[in-house]
């Protein structure tokens, strides 16, 4: 009896996922005269720009990773630019003032343009995107520190290229999306 409630409802869902319009992200497009585009090939055709400082080289390799990554040797067209911001506050304090928690916000933005001369907008974000992490700054330490801080510049860095790919993806999809209908 229970089984059969679990499957009424997941069969619920679904439908009404289907209902909604939902589609999944890297599904390929169909067009009208029935052919089919891969968005994974519009991704992997992304080049991000450079960005300065040490956590913008790990910003950038991780986005070539993720956009280079699934379909190596594709030409490149599309330039990826991104703007990274940090800021630091601190969250807790010893009864003689010395920081004992820091957490950081890194707020990326970013433009997409086509490669061609002139090179023409694809889209850009209107919501920067923001994460969050924070570390311990263990008593007289400094090593452990310095690894948690590390540790914690590497998953914000991650955090922060999940979220702009998945933006990046919405976006050529739906321009994939308006070039086949129109």
């Amino acid at each position: 009896m229970f089984r059969g409630r679990r499957a009424l409802l997941g069969l619920g869902g679904a439908l009404g996922l289907s209902g909604c319009g939902f589609r999944p992200l890297y599904a390929p497009i169909t067009a009208e005269d029935g052919s089919s585009a891969d968005i994974r090939d519009d991704l992997a055709a992304v080049r991000v720009g450079n960005l300065p400082e040490r956590s913008g080289q790990l910003l950038r390799r991780d986005l070539q990773r993720r956009f280079e990554g699934a379909r190596l040797g594709t030409p490149a067209r599309y330039m990826l630019q991104v703007a990274v911001a940090y800021a630091a506050e601190p969250l807790g304090y010893r009864r003689d003032g010395t920081i004992t928690r820091l957490r950081y916000t890194a707020t990326g933005t970013w433009t997409l343009a086509t490669l061609a001369v002139p090179p023409r907008q694809i889209a850009a974000s209107s919501i920067p995107a923001r994460v969050i992490d924070a570390f311990n700054i263990p008593d007289l330490q400094f090593f452990a520190a310095d690894s948690a801080r590390d540790a914690m510049e590497g998953r914000l860095v991650e955090q922060l290229a999940e979220e702009i790919f998945r933006r990046v993806a919405m976006e050529l999809r739906r321009e994939r999306q308006q070039g086949r209908s129109a």
